[in-house]
């Protein structure tokens, strides 16, 4: 029998990474080393998220699932200085270039003063003077960028030109790929003192010029009894993402039309317990930080937050019915 499972975070290692994700959740050691991210909820040909707590403690997803792709991949990311620019393939470009389509979202948890997000080209930008200004080194002179506060959230299909500039931390929510063209690096060297490898011509070949769409996702509120609120904040066909508030014990139930798929939830603030409707399987405590995985063999559970305290989470499931 399966109940609300605890996963165990991979964290990595990337020389633009800090210290902000074990300050902010109590992830990873406490020496000095810049962590970049912390795959929260992955199913990759070199290692599966898991499972932290219950009966089946030890266990990864993939050896739950079997053959069953697992279709999306969420992390944390601290950008202690500028990422590179960067651009997925979608997935007409992915199959063109034998790649793996990504589309992604970000819901910005921290932004420091004069942080930074760059996604697409400025106005009047077309696709020829921006491939001329890639080819040059000259690419950052295109890029639209602006700056984001924390609880924003920015979309990204496959083929947006996209930085996450330093002072950033998010949670990132995307389709399970690894397929990533490198397309300007601010021109600086890399750890060996040379500039850093680019991609430079599979990624016009993927890149999108037909326009950036709006730098943040507008909230569309879903429920709010006074107790719980509901608020979707990205809903595209490789994912839905809402975010959530609860001030009580109420019950927790997948979003209508896909009560029999999986779901993952990150704490971003509060602690509490959550369980399933059933008297045989015990509750699962969770606090800030942890990332739960919902099997789908359940519609609804009993959500009861510490009292006094304030629950705030984040929901991403697949619209496919991935089970």
């Amino acid at each position: 029998m399966t109940y609300p499972m605890k996963l165990v975070p991979r964290l990595v290692e990337k020389p633009w990474g800090g210290r902000r994700i074990r300050d902010l959740f109590g992830k990873g050691p406490r020496a000095d080393r810049p962590i970049g991210e912390s795959w929260e909820f992955f199913d990759r040909p070199d290692g599966s998220s898991t499972i932290a707590n219950g009966p089946l403690a030890g266990r990864t997803i993939a050896s739950l699932r079997g053959e069953r792709p697992v279709p999306l991949l969420l992390k944390i990311i601290d950008a202690r200085e500028d990422l590179s620019v960067q651009v997925h393939p979608d997935e007409e470009a992915a199959e063109e270039l034998a790649g793996e389509a990504k589309t992604e979202a970000w819901y910005v948890i921290e932004a420091r003063d004069g942080a930074r997000i760059t996604k697409g080209l400025r106005d009047g930008v077309d696709a020829p003077r921006f491939i001329r200004a890639a080819r040059e080194g000259r690419a950052e002179e295109c890029l639209h960028r602006f700056t984001p506060s924390p609880g924003d959230v920015v979309f990204l299909p496959g083929g947006t030109v996209h930085s996450i500039g330093a002072g950033v931390v998010l949670f990132e929510v995307q389709q399970n790929s690894d397929t990533t063209y490198r397309l300007h690096d601010w021109n600086r060297p890399g750890l060996d003192g040379r500039p850093r490898e680019l991609h430079l011509e599979e990624a016009l070949r993927a890149t999108d010029f037909s326009g950036r769409g709006l730098d943040r996702v507008e909230p569309r509120l879903l429920a709010d009894d006074g107790v719980h609120r509901r608020v979707e904040r990205v809903s595209c066909p490789a994912f839905v993402l809402e975010e959530h508030v609860v001030l009580g014990l109420c019950t927790y139930e997948k979003a209508p039309g896909h009560e029999d798929s999986f779901q993952v939830l990150f704490v971003l603030g509060g602690e509490g317990t959550i369980r399933p409707f059933r008297r045989s399987v015990e509750e699962t405590f969770f606090t800030r930080g942890d990332t739960l995985l919902l099997p789908a063999e359940y519609e609804s559970f009993e959500l009861h937050p510490r009292p006094g305290r304030t629950l705030r989470f984040l929901s991403v499931h697949a619209p496919g019915g991935a089970r």
